[in-house]
Formats: structure tokens, C-alpha cells, sequence
């Protein structure tokens, strides 16, 4: 154990005297701390944003008393008032953005119909797709790869290219302790500055202290481990610095760009989802093809799923506000089927990339951070069932008056549904995750000590 240690503060100095390395560790370390505070910047500006839709929805209010001073047709206020399903962020969600920032995390509300409401922004940057999300699980999972690379990539073949290791095992210590004092040294050093930017952050984004800070140190770590693996594995094969650094590049190439993108590829293939815009647009025609149709035909399509207003009076007037909404609605339940099947859609995506991501490290722990701050796909989906859920309440609440012919007030305002959802992580998902990176550690771990073993260390 003395000559492990020996060794281990041998390479301390070693680190010490290659200045590039500290640099890179220093770089690294700015870079992620660049990238909490791009999270908690983004996910605080987002916060002021929702902060505000209260206040635009008094102003909206204040406005429509001034334009209709007394009590005056619920379709008129149905029409002109606007309203807010709103998505607050959990604290997490600053470390590992998923897809708040792409998705909308508040649709604007009116009495109309739906889905062109709820797909209105689902059209999104390309660029902004393009350049991801720099937050801190971004760092963790795509850059400290590369400085484990750095760190491994001749962890046994520069001594004995230099003539070093040849010395080295003349000395009474196994080629074992060699190697695992190395390891342990550069381990170390990357999960120091892990765990130190993965603290900081939580301290920075003021997280809950629960259950959830050990799952993400588990989950940074493991990775970590996995890359350190596989490290270990290219060691084994006792070749030339030169053919382990474009090696271990080759794997990162190939588990954090090439199968994701071919994953990507294969899972948008086996499950084909139509765009939001879609719906949009065939929402939109249903409903002009609304204005058209005979007004008896539209309200017994609508008495027929709600017969409890059958009884109101037969339309015969040339535009009435309850007629309008009426085919509004219809307008969305033409297009149900096609809605649900977007969101099956895009469930069975996720889920399916859920059992492959096994074959990527970097999908799996991504997701699994994104799970853990309530950003990933199955939220933004219970969101927009919420939304959905808020709008169903709006009609609820303005149908009596509109069938019923009950003016409104200025009190009924008050009286009017809210909406308020706030992220939940997916624990279940977050330790699945954990479950398969320690999988994958102990294959690559397992790989590599066989073949050290199978290949005993030259030192020439």
C-alpha cells in the first residue's frame, strides 16, 4: 500500500510539472462554471417571465372593464380575454436545462379552440436546436470525456516509450499497482472537479438538499468511471500514445455524436410523428369550414356530446357567440385523434430510446440528469395534459353563461379558473439511468482486467 501511495504522489508532481494539463483542468472548470450560471441565468429569467403573466392578465382584465363598463355577453369576454397555463421550473432545472428551453413553458389561453393554441410556438429555432443547451450536465456529460481522454490517453505508453516503465517494474512493485495508482491519481482529479462544480451548482441554483443530490453525484460519478474504463481497456492494448489518443477520440465520436444521431434517426423511423404545425393547420380548416356549415348541423353535433345545453334556445340569429364556440370545440375534437397521436408519438419515442439508450453512456446519462430536474419529454407532456385539463375548466365556466344567457360581471372575473404546474422529477427514470451506467462500468472495468490479464504488461 506505501508503494501505491508513493506512486500516487509521484504523479501529483508529475501534474504539477505538465502545465498543459492544468490548464485544460483550470479551462474545464471555467467552462462549467460558465455553464451553471448560463442554467440558473436562463432558468432565472424564465421565472421573471412568468412572474409578469399575472400582470398582463389584470391589465387584459382592466382593459376589458373600460371596454365593456357593465354586465355584457360572456362571448365578448370569452373572445377578448386572455389567460395563462404556466410551467414553473424546479430548482434542478437550472443545472440541466432538457428541454425548457425549446419547448414553450407557457401557452397564452382564449376561449377558442385549442390545439392552434397549445401548438402555437411548437416551430423552434433551428440554431438554437443546433447549439444545445450549456448547462451543467452538458459539461459533465460531453466535455469531461475529453478530459479524461487527456488525462489517460498515454497512461502507461509514455513511460515506456521514454524508456521509464522499463526501470519502473525493475523496482518490487507489480505492474497492477502501477497502473491502479495512475488511474486512482487521474480519478481523483476529474471527480474533484466533478463533485466541486456539481456543489457549487447546487449551492448557486439553491436546490432542496433531498434525496436527488446523491443521484446526481452517483450519476456524474459513474460516467466519469465508465470513461475511466474504457481508458483502461485502450491501455491494456499496449500501443503508441499516438494510436490511444485517436482511439479513445474515436470512441467518443462514436458514443456521444455517431449512435445518438443514428439512434435519433432509427426511433424517428420506427415511430413517425407529425409536426404540432400540422394539427394547427388542419384545426384551422376544420373551423373556417365551421362558418359555412348550416348552424343546426354544428349546435346537434355539439348537443350530441352535450346534451345538458339541448335545451337553450334554437339559434336564428346571424352570429351568435355560443354557436361560434360551439364549432370552435368541434374544430378541436376533429383533430383528438391525430393530437393524441402526436403525444403517443412522442411518448413512445422517449420510451424507446429509454430501452436503447443503453448503447450510448452520454444518451443515458443525459437523460437521466434531465429526469432528475423534471426537463425531459414525459414533463413537458403532463404539462401540456394540464393545459389541456385548464382549458376544458375555461369552457366549464363560460358555457352557463353562454347557453344560459347570463350576462357577465366585472365580479365574475374573479371567478374565472387559474392554472399553475410546476416540474416533478422522474426519480424512476433517474435510477433506471443509475442502474445502467453501473452496468456499463462494470463491463468496461471487467473488460479491461481481463485483458490485462491476458496481456501482461511489456514494458518495451
Amino acid at each position: 500500500m506505501r508503494i501505491f501511495w508513493l506512486l500516487f504522489s509521484y504523479e501529483w508532481r508529475h501534474f504539477r510539472a505538465a502545465k498543459g494539463l492544468v490548464l485544460l483542468c483550470a479551462l474545464l472548470l471555467f467552462t462549467g462554471l460558465y455553464g451553471i450560471y448560463y442554467g440558473t441565468t436562463e432558468i432565472e429569467r424564465q421565472r421573471q417571465h412568468l412572474t409578469t403573466l399575472p400582470e398582463l392578465t389584470r391589465r387584459n382584465v382592466k382593459e376589458l372593464k373600460v371596454k365593456f363598463p357593465g354586465p355584457t355577453d360572456a362571448g365578448d369576454i370569452g373572445y377578448y380575454h386572455t389567460t395563462y397555463a404556466v410551467h414553473h421550473p424546479d430548482a434542478w432545472a437550472a443545472l440541466s436545462l432538457g428541454q425548457r428551453d425549446v419547448n414553450p413553458y407557457y401557452v397564452k389561453l382564449r376561449l377558442l379552440g385549442l390545439q392552434n393554441q397549445l401548438y402555437a410556438t411548437d416551430n423552434t429555432n433551428p440554431m438554437k436546436v443546433l447549439s444545445g443547451n450549456f448547462d451543467l450536465a452538458f459539461v459533465l456529460v460531453y466535455l469531461f470525456p475529453l478530459l479524461i481522454i487527456a488525462l489517460s490517453f498515454n497512461l502507461l505508453s509514455s513511460e515506456r516509450e521514454e524508456g521509464i516503465l522499463t526501470l519502473l517494474l525493475a523496482q518490487p512493485v507489480s505492474p497492477g499497482v502501477v497502473v491502479g495508482a495512475k488511474l486512482a491519481f487521474r480519478l481523483a482529479v476529474v471527480l474533484g472537479l466533478a463533485w466541486l462544480l456539481s456543489v457549487v451548482g447546487m449551492l448557486w441554483a439553491q436546490v432542496p438538499l433531498d434525496g436527488r443530490v446523491g443521484t446526481w453525484l452517483g450519476l456524474s460519478t459513474l460516467y466519469c468511471l465508465f470513461w475511466f474504463g474504457v481508458a483502461l481497456i485502450i491501455t491494456a492494448l499496449q500501443r503508441t500514445s499516438a494510436f490511444n489518443a485517436v482511439t479513445l477520440l474515436g470512441v467518443w465520436l462514436l458514443l456521444v455524436v455517431l449512435v445518438p444521431s443514428l439512434l435519433n434517426l432509427g426511433v424517428a423511423a420506427a415511430h413517425p410523428v407529425p409536426q404540432g404545425i400540422e394539427l394547427t393547420i388542419k384545426q384551422r380548416e376544420e373551423i373556417h369550414a365551421g362558418w359555412d356549415r348550416p348552424k343546426t348541423q354544428t349546435m346537434n353535433r355539439f348537443f350530441a356530446l352535450y346534451p345538458q345545453w339541448r335545451d337553450t334556445a334554437t339559434i336564428r340569429e346571424r352570429f351568435v357567440w355560443r354557436w361560434y364556440y360551439a364549432f370552435q370545440h368541434l374544430g378541436d375534437l376533429a383533430v383528438a385523434k391525430q393530437a393524441a397521436a402526436y403525444a403517443n408519438g412522442l411518448q413512445q419515442r422517449y420510451d424507446l430510446v429509454e430501452k436503447l439508450n443503453l448503447l450510448s453512456p452520454a444518451i443515458n446519462a443525459q437523460s437521466s440528469l434531465n429526469a432528475l430536474a423534471g426537463t425531459d419529454l414525459p414533463t413537458h407532456l403532463k404539462f401540456q395534459r394540464s393545459a389541456t385539463a385548464y382549458h376544458d375548466a375555461l369552457r366549464a365556466f363560460y358555457y352557463p353563461f353562454l347557453f344560459r344567457k347570463v350576462e357577465f360581471t366585472h365580479n365574475d372575473y374573479a371567478r374565472e379558473p387559474t392554472h399553475t404546474f410546476t416540474s416533478q422529477p422522474e426519480l424512476s427514470t433517474a435510477l433506471r439511468g443509475l442502474g445502467k451506467l453501473l452496468l456499463s462500468v462494470g463491463v468496461v472495468f471487467a473488460a479491461g482486467l481481463l485483458l490485462l490479464r491476458a496481456r501482461p504488461i511489456n514494458p518495451r
